[in-house]
């Protein structure tokens, strides 16, 4: 087989493109479907608060509600920028009624978990292609990760080192 025979078959730059492309519109809407829920799901566990701190407690799951919300917007102009069409799916919402702001917490660590791994799949997908989506997903994940260390923290008792 000659060079160029071998050339023609194996695949082209524009090709590897094109599939970054495609995967990245997938983890994109997966994002724009887990953020969508976060914001329903903060939404939904601010009202279930209550005791001493609520009104602070309330307050703050209120305003992760709206970051949701606008991370979920910005995610989605991300697909349509790629020339894709956003989801209008919606993650999977847990469906329990938790007894305690701590079992609320434990929750939502694995939910911005989850966040945080999507962001770092698009981080390593767009290295090298997209500095626009390295960019988006590394701001996304130090986010992420500011959020999830304010959780832990909320979570550890007063004296814990």
């Amino acid at each position: 087989m000659s060079l160029i025979e071998r050339l023609s078959l194996e695949p082209t730059g524009e090709m590897s493109m094109e599939n970054n492309r495609e995967e990245a519109i997938a983890i994109l809407n997966r994002l724009v479907e887990l953020e969508l829920a976060g914001a329903v799901r903060y939404t939904q566990y601010s009202l279930m608060i209550f005791g001493h701190a609520r009104i602070p407690i309330m307050h703050w799951m209120r305003q992760q509600a709206s970051e949701a919300l606008a991370h979920a917007a910005e995610a989605g102009e991300e697909v349509t920028a790629l020339g894709g069409r956003v989801s209008l799916g919606i993650a999977e919402l847990a469906g329990t009624h938790h007894a305690t702001v701590d079992e609320i917490l434990q929750e939502l660590v694995l939910h911005e978990r989850r966040g945080i791994e999507l962001y770092r799949q698009l981080l390593k997908l767009a290295e090298g292609w997209s500095v626009s989506l390295e960019e988006f997903a590394r701001t996304k994940i130090r986010g992420e990760e500011t959020h999830l260390a304010e959780i832990e923290k909320m979570l550890r008792r007063r004296g814990d080192a």
